[in-house]
């Protein structure tokens, strides 16, 4: 598959605004003749460092297809981790967050039941 047709079709599948932009500017810049690492250069701040040095040692090695799906694991194996360490660190914050609930749940039982014996006495 030609590049500028990958490329074409990985803009279709985006669903980020900016980054469909970026990916916009990056294929007009590879019909101009220039290498799709040198064109996704020109966002760093949208692509990490580490993957455009990746697609650019890729392009000159003739191996973009294969490195491009390392990449693609790469990035998806970190997410995973992130996601799985967020849910982790979030797992005690519901927890305190639910036993503050049925904390006042409790008091608001056993207030009543309180003033009523010492009104009694």
């Amino acid at each position: 598959m030609p590049l500028i047709n990958a490329l074409n079709v990985a803009r279709r599948s985006i669903g980020n605004q900016i980054l469909v932009d970026a990916v916009s500017d990056s294929i007009d810049r590879v019909k101009e003749g220039k290498a799709l690492g040198k064109s996704l250069a020109q966002n760093r701040a949208l692509f990490p460092g580490a993957v455009v040095e990746m697609i650019s040692v890729a392009e000159e090695s003739n191996a973009l297809d294969t490195v491009l799906v390392d990449v693609a694991d790469g990035l998806e194996n970190r997410t995973a981790r992130r996601l799985d360490l967020l849910v982790r660190m979030i797992e005690p914050a519901m927890l305190l967050i639910m036993a503050a609930m049925v904390l006042m749940v409790v008091i608001a039982l056993l207030l009543p039941v309180i003033k009523m014996s010492s009104t009694m006495r």
